[in-house]
C-alpha cells in the first residue's frame, strides 16, 4: 500500500557543508523529482565552489507554517492567511522544484556552520524510484528529519505528514 501525501513537504538537515557532497545530495533528490514528475523538466544542480553558493535567496522565515495556518485566534480562512504569508516571504531562485501541493514548490536550502537544511515538497520524492535515499545513506553523513526534530518542524512551511525517509523503524 503506497502513501500518497499531498500539500506537504519534507525538511531535512544534512550534516555536511562540503560542496561536492551537497551537490551530490541535491542532484540525487532532483533526479528523484524528475523520475516522478516530468512537469519540472530536467533539473540539474550546479557544482559550486562554496557551500554558501547553494543557499536559496530567502528571508529565512517560512512563507507560512502549520502553526500560522491553523492559528485559531485568526479567524480568516486558511487560504487567505496562506496568500498573505506568501506575499511577505517567498523564496527566489531555487535550485530545485518539487510538488508540495499548496504552491510552495520552490525548495529552500539554508547553509549553517556544519550542516545544511532542505525544505522540499514531498510529493515528488516519496516513491524512491531512483534510490536517492540509499545514495545519500552511502555518504555516511547524519541526516535529521522534521518528524523527529522540533527545530526542523519550526522551519517547515507546511505539515510533514509523519513521513520519514532516513530513520530506521
Amino acid at each position: 500500500m503506497d502513501l500518497n501525501p499531498n500539500c506537504s513537504e519534507a525538511v531535512f538537515r544534512f550534516h555536511t557543508v562540503e560542496p561536492e557532497k551537497m551537490q551530490y545530495i541535491l542532484q540525487a533528490i532532483a533526479d528523484e523529482v524528475c523520475a516522478n514528475n516530468d512537469f519540472w523538466g530536467k533539473q540539474t544542480v550546479p557544482k559550486y565552489k562554496t557551500a554558501k553558493d547553494y543557499e536559496t535567496p530567502y528571508g529565512g522565515k517560512p512563507s507560512y507554517s502549520q502553526d500560522s495556518l491553523w492559528d485559531k485566534s485568526d479567524e480568516r480562512p486558511w487560504e487567505e492567511k496562506r496568500e498573505e504569508a506568501q506575499l511577505k516571504s517567498y523564496p527566489k531562485g531555487s535550485l530545485l522544484y518539487a510538488c508540495a501541493g499548496l504552491g510552495d514548490n520552490e525548495a529552500i536550502v539554508r547553509v549553517n556552520d556544519s550542516n545544511f537544511t532542505l525544505n522540499i515538497g514531498n510529493n515528488d520524492i516519496t516513491l524512491n524510484k531512483t534510490g536517492w535515499i540509499e545514495k545519500i545513506r552511502k555518504l555516511g553523513i547524519r541526516v535529521d528529519e522534521a518528524e523527529t526534530d522540533e527545530s526542523l518542524q519550526a522551519i517547515a512551511r507546511d505539515c510533514t505528514c509523519g513521513i520519514t525517509y532516513f530513520i530506521n523503524e
